[in-house]
């Protein structure tokens, strides 16, 4: 009878095994939601594409996903789509939830599937111009830090800007970039790390690590882009996080132009219409409270490319539309739920938005003041008043959008974009054709090991090695590239299970675990 106990507790064990999912079956699910952010140089806290990068921080991801905080992506859906939407479908999130509830397990890491690349740049072929903005050292010490640069364009005409891309040289320096331009004075230099307000006329849009460039239509259906002055120049408005004082940060701008005297490009505008500074903009401590605010607008009819929807860390809900008081005839333009000030971004309607002369246009701000919202930047709450500082609250909603033609809502640029010669990027065009695999002799690792790699290192390119704890905190560690392998030294190390990747400029080469007694 305990032989015949044994064999079914053996068969029912097996199948539950059977059944339980491995990183190798939900790498691709982080290669698609998460890894364009989530890997090294996207400006992420950890990367995503080894098991040993990431299973340090299940119990985040748990969290996150349960919560939809990740990917980030605020607009609802339901109520419009987007360019670009960055949201994770429930047949993923339940897939990376079961993997972690089944007890993240590795598998076999030979059949882990290929890891993308991912290019340092976004844009193919040489941009006309590349600005170095400059440099400085960081200013975030124990909170937030905002600075705008400035660099002139000395373009000797007008210019119409067909695309740009922001390349800087630490993506976890820069949280986001305001990009803006306006003629020469318009924009004034402030590193005092408090450049809350933003100057230049002329709105070019923002960058966040993980984002893509900024790229207008360029097509037989529809071309457009910004114009820029011949004696003008271009700002940024950077914000760093706090605790990398001292860093230095180092951006370049990559610019596209056309041709000069190009025909047929249509001017991109920028307005902000939706503005509320009443001195009852005020939310006392421990309180829910919306402002709304309305108007006439547009004075012509309008084609809406994008939306910019603005408020600071309280805020919790945005809606906008446009309405004609005569019929109520409405038209949506931005439902945000779950307002996230750590990742607000120009929203790209996937077509055109015709909005005719004489309708009004709405806006609606709530702000959750309880210490249940945890984006509050205060513990206990305190009052909170309209302003320019991070802690103070807005209500300040933008729109690009060009001088309306017919038939200008039925163009689908989406499609465009997505078809656009100028960007590089298609994860499956990047993946590794080679599969790597990895051994450490001796493990456990008393004082030394070396780390063999199969096939071995190439001679020819430059590697390094990443180490982290089992929280996925880096470690450093003394090591030497030599005989197309990695020796490692213990030095402080103490004793434990480390994880271990060997990465080449963004690409993840192998991965596995130290064991030091």
């Amino acid at each position: 009878m305990k032989n015949v106990a044994t064999v079914f507790s053996v068969v029912i064990l097996s199948l539950q095994m059977a059944g339980q999912s491995t990183f190798n079956d939900i790498a691709p699910l982080l290669y698609k939601n998460c890894t364009s952010c989530h890997r090294p140089g996207g400006g992420a806290p950890f990367s995503m594409l080894s098991y040993a990068s990431t299973a340090p921080w299940t119990t985040s991801i748990v969290h996150v996903l349960q919560n939809s905080e990740m990917p980030p992506w605020s607009a609802d859906t339901s109520y419009l789509h987007f360019v670009n939407e960055r949201q994770i479908t429930q047949a993923d999130k339940d897939s990376l939830l079961k993997w972690i509830y089944d007890g993240a397990s590795q598998g076999d890491p030979n059949l882990q599937p290929p890891t993308p690349a991912y290019p340092l740049r976004q844009l193919a072929g040489t941009p006309d111009t590349v600005l170095q903005m400059m440099k400085f050292k960081s200013n975030a010490t124990t909170s937030d830090a905002y600075n705008t640069l400035v660099v002139p364009l000395n373009l000797g005409q007008n210019r119409f800007l067909r695309a740009i891309e922001l390349i800087p040289n630490n993506p976890q320096l820069v949280h986001h970039a305001l990009i803006m331009a306006g003629d020469v004075g318009d924009i004034d230099v402030d590193t005092t790390g408090s450049s809350f307000s933003t100057d230049g006329e002329i709105s070019i849009g923002t960058w966040a690590p993980g984002s893509m460039p900024i790229v207008y239509p360029n097509s037989s259906l529809i071309k457009m882009g910004i114009e820029l002055p011949a004696n003008g120049e271009i700002g940024m408005q950077i914000h760093t996080p706090k605790g990398t004082a001292g860093q230095l940060i180092d951006i370049k701008l990559r610019m596209y132009l056309y041709p000069i005297n190009e025909s047929g490009v249509r001017q991109v505008h920028d307005t902000v219409p939706l503005q509320y500074w009443a001195n009852d903009f005020f939310v006392p401590a421990g309180q829910v409270k919306s402002f709304s605010v309305e108007e006439v607008w547009p004075p012509q009819t309008v084609s809406i490319f994008s939306a910019f929807p603005h408020s600071h860390q309280i805020c919790s809900e945005i809606l906008n539309y446009a309405y004609k008081p005569q019929t109520n005839d409405t038209i949506p333009l931005m439902k945000i739920d779950r307002w996230d000030f750590e990742h607000q971004e120009y929203y790209y309607y996937k077509n055109l938005v015709k909005v005719p002369a004489g309708y009004n246009i709405h806006s609606t701000h709530s702000f959750d003041n309880r210490s249940t919202n945890h984006h509050n930047p205060n513990s206990p709450p305190q009052l909170i008043t309209v302003g320019f500082s991070t802690d103070d609250e807005m209500l300040f909603d933008g729109f690009q959008y060009l001088a309306y033609q017919a038939g200008d809502e039925h163009i689908n640029i989406d499609s465009i974009l997505k078809n656009d010669p100028l960007l590089l990027l298609d994860v499956s065009e990047y993946e590794r054709p080679v599969a790597y695999r990895s051994v450490v002799i001796p493990n456990p690792i008393r004082h030394q090991a070396r780390i063999e790699v199969i096939p071995p290192l190439s001679a020819s390119m430059d590697y390094q090695l990443n180490v982290f704890n089992k929280r996925g905190q880096p470690i450093k560690m003394v090591y030497f590239i030599e005989n197309r392998g990695i020796n490692i030294q213990r030095s402080y190390i103490s004793r434990g299970t480390y994880f271990y990747e060997v990465v080449s400029g963004a690409q993840r080469i192998t991965a596995g675990r130290l064991i030091f007694n």
